[in-house]
């Protein structure tokens, strides 16, 4: 009961703070820009805002679409709920806290972001599912591949197990491998959170968030917050297994997580701002073969045994 407690007391937490960080990137981002910008709080009020209105759905669309939007915050809350925060290997949780459940839930994520936006029989949704399918294609096969690294290494993908070998010393950057890992791992971390090249904001509604085009109302806030909580999720899968360093107090525990994953999440403004803009195919497909070949040479390193 302690330790269902603790799950429900870290998304909890991260469900109510993480809207402030995206307002803090906002923010960032408009100061970079020589802009105004709105407060640190606006992200709350946006989602606020939106689900005092009612719900619109078009007369095409199925069920699929209508349950999609709580299906994403379900399954978003789940990853967040299965990464080690405030529990360890001797409670009962902690053998739900495993690599491929997390790669699981985030796959049906994804598959079921892109299935919504076909229900929806916008021609723009279509297109922005094609293109979140595409960024899977690129992304996930060397976040596998990292992840076999990791799991090789550990000999588990208890991600409580991960947690105490980084800890103690066992697995760790000392191992060249590891660390390759953690460089391409940290790419898949970066597209992940939407940042530029992989979001153009210019284009923002037809190509990033054409796939919403269809949500209204509260569907919309819902599945907002959804993609807050994933890009958090994303993040602290990271730092879950590479920089695993906490309290073990889950108080403590959940502060410094989330200050953590605050840090690195409006960190990525800075690249965003400062980075070139690409067409989406070119600069992904480049971007990817490069993260691809560091994480062979990761599993390539551990193969040889260095």
């Amino acid at each position: 009961m302690q330790t269902i407690l603790l799950m429900i007391f870290q998304v909890v937490v991260i469900v109510l703070v993480a809207p402030l960080f995206d307002g803090m990137a906002r923010k960032l981002r408009a100061k970079l820009q020589s802009k105004q910008g709105s407060d640190f709080f606006q992200t709350y009020r946006d989602i606020i805002k939106l689900f005092r209105r009612s719900r619109t759905v078009p007369e095409c669309s199925h069920w699929v679409f209508r349950w999609a939007p709580f299906f994403l915050f379900a399954t978003s809350a789940a990853i967040l709920a299965a990464i080690p925060i405030t529990y360890s290997k001797e409670t009962v949780f902690g053998a739900y806290s495993d690599i491929f459940v997390i790669l699981y839930l985030g796959a049906l994520l994804r598959f079921v972001f892109g299935a919504a936006s076909l229900d929806s029989g916008n021609p723009f949704a279509a297109t922005g599912g094609g293109r979140e399918q595409m960024l899977a294609v690129y992304v996930e096969p060397v976040m596998i591949m990292c992840l076999i690294v990791v799991m090789l290494a550990a000999k588990t993908s208890n991600l409580v197990e991960i947690q105490d070998m980084v800890r103690s010393g066992v697995i760790g950057y000392q191992i060249p491998s590891f660390a390759v890992a953690s460089i391409a791992f940290l790419w898949c971390m970066y597209v992940e959170t939407g940042r530029k090249p992989f979001d153009l904001a210019e284009a923002e509604q037809e190509l990033q968030e054409g796939l919403l085009g269809e949500y209204a109302g509260s569907d919309l806030g819902l599945v907002q917050a959804a993609l807050i909580l994933k890009q958090f999720a994303m993040i602290g899968l990271f730092l879950t297994i590479f920089e695993p360093w906490n309290f073990s107090n889950p108080f403590l525990a959940i502060i410094v997580f989330v200050i953590k994953t605050g840090v690195f999440y409006v960190a990525a403004v800075f690249i965003d701002n400062f980075g070139p803009r690409f067409k989406m195919t070119s600069s992904l497909r480049r971007n990817a073969l490069g993260a691809l070949a560091i994480s062979f040479v990761a599993l390539t390193l551990y193969v040889v045994g260095v």
